[in-house]
């Protein structure tokens, strides 16, 4: 095990200087210097060299050294008698030994077409998520046992949401790059001296990236308090949750003396290898926070000493936040804001106020729910601790929270955007509140089914927010949210079943029985997936959606088959749940990747960066 661990540790540093090296080989346009010859180079294993083929050349050189360390994990992890420590290692090995393939066909692909930047640009994904799975399998397999976090752990999520947002915010610095848009934002922090610049495609992008970096550097820097509150007796998660905020500050500072000092190459290049620490260091948090050492207790909230004074006013805060259920809402934003760009173009002012219009009316939707179920939560354990049921809030201020922000949603939407997306914001928290709150949950196991409609009106909304109007485009993706909605539910439902027994509440898992409701799950996935890839055959939508659709798809099939399978189903049905929120997230997230490739993939000639790295011919 001990030589696995060093071997794995040697692969991912590996792992991390051949990424570094392929920003250099960007960065100098050094793409080419081996020709279109793959896997040789300009024919000749050992070509004669310029600084173009040296670069490119090592870069290869690089890549060989960690395919042949990564196919040495993978010989270890599978030799035969292993103990059942090894099986981890296995499974992981297997995956790096995939994504090693698809990075060696990405990278022929990406020299055989000259550079496209949508290869490019996957080319470095894959390498990112080598290097994470290298990462991990260093940390299983080296260390003192530790025992894994209850999934409930809100320090455990926001570890996982972190490495998942820094990888996001690293693919978008990779297509300013290979849009050649990093010139298209002048000045810092804003964008050619505006929180909202006048917007072309190119700007659209180098400023979305920005706002995604501004967004990780509040989380990072958030990320240490959060670890001295949830992990007070872990002093190694502090110190790494540190290390990633330095990190994301000091590739802020790189960035910033970057746009402002006409993008040098050499800081290009500091900004490529910081970016791909900070995500190796989120990584490796994600990973801390997900396994506790011996003997660490995990702090619950509510069960921390009741606050006085300003600790006091904050918790009052907190639970009014609660209310809204902020995890709930930030998918459903995610649904109304990306059908926004499928449907145009809509400026960034625009967007804004949809958010917090969609917010303001989920959340009312969302406090209105937490009023009219007090009875049911004070029953389930995993809704006693809310506001109300804790005692925190009486029912009355929650009623007039909801009603307050609901009507300020309704406002907001009506007046920054138009009537036909605050009407139908409106209309689905009427229907989530009165069709399904209060008449369908207590009386049908159709529950989910009905009201699940609820949960579809947002791309309806973001999609009228933008064109006055609903097409038939929308209306799919609203059914593909609706037929989404059982098989993701009742996943939760089957591990919650005695929850819902408690409460007297008829979920189908109770009325019908566990394998009538996996049937009924398997039906209704089986529509939902040939629904997903009905926007491309209308146009709205290209083929890499639907590529992509094909695949999250597959994915969540077999998942389900696994569970009917399964003869303990609590473990497979959480799985299936926890991976149909990961799967409507990148379904939609795919959309919005397919339209950002749609745009033109090149810039006029004057407005190309200057590289002071640039190699001698």
């Amino acid at each position: 095990m001990r030589r696995f661990h060093l071997l794995a540790v040697l692969a991912a540093l590996s792992a991390f200087g051949l990424i570094i090296l392929g920003g250099v080989v960007r960065i100098t346009g050094s793409g080419m210097g081996c020709g279109d010859d793959w896997p040789l180079c300009n024919g000749q294993l050992i070509p004669p060299m310029d600084l173009p083929t040296l670069i490119e050349w090592s870069h290869r050189l690089v890549a060989a050294a960690v395919s042949l360390l990564v196919a040495g994990l993978a010989v270890m992890a599978w030799i035969p008698g292993r103990g059942a420590e090894w099986e981890a290692l296995r499974r992981l090995s297997l995956v790096a030994v995939l994504l090693l393939a698809a990075q060696i066909l990405l990278g022929a692909v990406t020299v055989w077409l000259e550079l496209p930047p949508t290869s490019v640009i996957l080319h470095l994904g894959t390498a990112m998520l080598l290097l994470a799975v290298l990462l991990v399998l260093g940390l299983r397999s080296g260390g003192a046992p530790r025992s894994r976090a209850d999934l409930a752990d809100r320090f455990a999520r926001v570890g996982w949401l972190a490495a998942a947002f820094s990888f996001v915010v690293v693919l978008f610095g990779a297509l300013v790059a290979n849009l050649n848009a990093a010139p298209a934002c002048q000045g810092f922090p804003l964008c050619n001296g505006s929180v909202w610049p006048e917007m072309n495609s190119l700007i659209a992008v180098h400023w979305g990236h920005r706002l995604l970096a501004y967004g990780l550097l509040a989380l990072s820097l958030f990320l240490p308090t959060m670890a001295r509150r949830y992990r007070p007796a872990d002093p190694t998660v502090r110190r790494v949750a540190w290390l990633a905020a330095g990190l994301v500050v000091a590739q802020t500072v790189i960035a910033a003396a970057m746009v402002l000092g006409g993008l040098p190459g050499e800081l290009r290049a500091l900004h490529v290898a910081f970016g791909s620490a900070a995500f190796g260091t989120f990584v490796l948090l994600a990973w801390y926070a997900r396994w506790l050492p011996s003997g660490v207790r995990v702090t619950v909230p509510g069960e921390e000493p009741k606050p006085s004074g300003t600790d006091a006013a904050r918790a009052v805060m907190r639970d009014y936040v609660a209310l809204t259920k902020p995890r709930i809402i930030s998918l459903l934003l995610v649904t109304t804001i990306i059908p926004m760009y499928v449907a145009g173009q809509p400026s960034l002012a625009l967007v804004c106020w949809v958010l917090v219009g969609g917010y303001l009316m989920a959340g009312g939707a969302n406090a209105f729910n937490m009023y009219l179920d007090r009875d049911l939560d004070a029953r389930m354990v995993r809704t006693r601790r809310r506001p109300i049921p804790g005692g925190r809030l009486g029912p009355a201020r929650v009623l007039a929270f909801a009603v307050l922000i609901s009507g300020l949603a309704f406002t907001v939407l009506w007046w920054q955007a138009n009537l036909v997306a605050a009407l139908l914001a409106f209309g689905g928290l009427l229907f989530y509140v009165f069709i399904y709150t209060r008449w369908l949950k207590r009386t049908t196991p159709q529950n989910i089914v009905i009201g699940g409609a609820a949960g579809a009106f947002p791309p309806l909304v973001g999609w009228a927010a933008v064109t006055g109007s609903v097409d038939l485009t929308a209306l799919c993706l609203f059914l593909i949210i609706f037929y989404w909605t059982p098989p993701h539910f009742w996943a939760l439902a089957l591990v919650k079943k005695n929850d819902y027994r408690d409460a007297g509440v008829p979920m189908a898992p109770l009325v019908w029985g566990d394998r009538e409701t996996m049937r009924q799950m398997l039906i209704y996935t089986l529509i939902l997936l040939p629904l997903t890839v009905v926007p491309v055959f209308f146009g709205s939508l290209g083929v890499l959606y639907g590529l992509a659709a094909i695949a999250l798809g597959a994915r969540l099939l077999w998942m389900l088959m696994r569970l009917i399978r399964a003869t303990d189903s609590d473990p497979s049905a959480w799985a299936l749940y926890r991976y149909s929120l990961l799967y409507l997230a990148l379904l939609f997230g795919s959309m919005i990747v397919d339209q950002a490739i749609s745009l033109p993939l090149t810039m006029p000639a004057e407005a190309a960066p200057t590289v002071l790295l640039t190699p001698t011919p």
